[in-house]
């Protein structure tokens, strides 16, 4: 029973962390929020992984770093968060595509509908009608609108 007693004190403390990171960010302490969701990706939560990930990358009150910014994006993205997906994929597109195409494609199994309209446009210039139009649809679904002007205007095209 001590022994639960603990797990659940910890999961407790652990959570307080990504909160006390988001309330840090929200006054605009960046210093504290990346501070607090660094040791809350620490103890693997993904969200916060991709937010220290995104205050690492954009160096809003540090110069930017864009490997520990990768490196928390893609611990974030191991856990299951979309946003370090799709960070970690934008990140990778200039310089190893394949990486970033994958990474885009996990952000949108998880359900990021500009992820999915992404990895659409890349499918569209490979003449790969189908396949784009099946990932604009899905973008779609998930509300993304670019997505939606896609699938449309390939529709449209009657190349389907």
């Amino acid at each position: 029973m001590k022994k639960l007693l603990m797990l659940v004190a910890a999961v407790f403390a652990l959570g307080g962390d990504f909160e006390d990171g988001i309330k840090a960010y929200e006054s605009s302490n960046l210093t504290v929020a990346r501070d607090k969701f660094v040791s809350a990706c620490d103890a693997n939560d993904a969200q916060a992984c991709a937010r220290a990930g995104a205050l690492y990358q954009l160096g809003k009150d540090i110069l930017p770093d864009p490997k520990k910014a990768l490196e928390l994006y893609e611990k974030g993205c191991e856990l299951g968060a979309k946003e370090a997906c799709s960070g970690a994929g934008g990140m990778y597109v200039s310089s190893d595509k394949e990486k970033a195409r994958a990474l885009l494609n996990k952000s949108c199994e998880l359900g990021d509908g500009f992820a999915c309209a992404t990895v659409g446009s890349y499918l569209l210039e490979e003449k790969k009608f189908k396949d784009a139009y099946a990932l604009f649809q899905k973008a779609c679904k998930l509300k993304d609108k670019l997505g939606c002007e896609f699938a449309g205007d390939l529709k449209r095209s009657k190349r389907l």
